[in-house]
């Protein structure tokens, strides 16, 4: 508990100084879209550093602690880098093109799925090759279908944060409680929780408040859909972890309806989507809905530990 403890700590300084010095170094910031300028024209040019600065901390205190050659540790360390550099890309494809979109939607998949079939490759090689589904008591053997399952997950949990990212603290505080589940399922098992990133976010938070100073970015959701989901795959609890994500899923899923409803029958399911945004223009305020939203995360945090824990 100790050494846990320092790692909270140690992420949270360095979190802190990278926070200051990304702040003051920035050039450029975030181009907010058009449909959102009614609600979102005083966020325009806030800075996109967040994500830069929690990632950073976080993979500089983990590569200096004595777990690093431990599988189940520098596994999500690695996943976390590489997909951190997949956000960045496309953050810097936005800072380029001096617009709210980057890359495009075929190329952003694609580089994720490297990402993801890179993971699971590491998985595979460091000996996690359990191919069966646990649902509370009971075990769903998969076979190579796991593999298919995993790779779908790791895409879900990293295009869903991407997608909640959207108000001040709301991706960030959402995932609170998917950390904090994965760090009491670590240490029941007598592995290493997610402590370095859990204190580098509380202290993104502290600068991600409203008014945010700065905006996590790709770089940052990539970074913490990636590392929930690879914890999930590592720690055998991938439906207890889906049900605990289940704001998140609720807005992916509200996304995806608006986009095959435009595409398909040519008309809006939603106002604007994802859902958090679809309440913003109904004039809901920005932290009630924060606020909601973060609580109902807590819930589905909740649920899954009653339902499979």
């Amino acid at each position: 508990m100790p050494s846990i403890a320092l790692r909270v700590v140690s992420s949270a300084f360095v979190c802190w100084l990278l926070s200051l010095w990304l702040l003051k170094s920035h050039r450029g910031g975030a181009v907010i879209k058009d449909e959102l300028l009614q609600t979102q024209r005083p966020k325009q040019g806030t800075p996109v550093v967040g994500g830069i600065a929690f990632s950073l901390a976080t993979i500089t205190v983990s590569l200096l602690d004595p777990h690093l050659f431990e599988p189940a540790f520098y596994i999500p360390l690695v996943t976390l880098i590489i997909f951190a550099i997949t956000g960045l890309i496309d953050d810097r494809a936005k800072a380029r093109l001096i617009s709210s979109d980057g890359l495009t939607s075929l190329t952003k998949l694609l580089l994720q799925s490297l990402g993801a079939v890179a993971v699971l490759s590491l998985m595979a090689q460091a000996g996690f090759v359990d191919t069966s589904l646990a649902i509370g008591p009971y075990t769903l053997a998969l076979g190579p279908w796991y593999w298919i399952l995993a790779f779908c997950y790791l895409l879900f949990f990293v295009n869903a944060v991407n997608i909640t990212d959207g108000l001040d603290t709301l991706a960030a505080g959402s995932s609170i409680p998917l950390l904090l589940l994965i760090s009491a399922i670590a240490i029941r098992r007598g592995s290493q929780p997610p402590a370095s990133l859990l204190g580098a976010l509380a202290v993104f938070l502290f600068f991600n408040a409203h008014p945010a100073r700065y905006f996590m970015g790709d770089v940052g959701s990539h970074a913490l859909g990636s590392s929930i989901a690879v914890y999930a795959l590592l720690f055998k609890v991938e439906v207890m972890l889906l049900v605990a994500a289940g704001l998140f899923l609720v807005e992916l899923a509200t996304s995806l309806i608006q986009i095959i409803s435009i595409r398909r029958f040519g008309y809006k399911v939603f106002t604007i989507a994802p859902l958090h945004h679809a309440y913003e223009l109904k004039g809901l305020g920005e932290r009630t809905i924060v606020r909601r939203f973060v609580m109902a995360s807590w819930v589905c945090g909740a649920l899954s530990l009653i339902l499979l824990w």
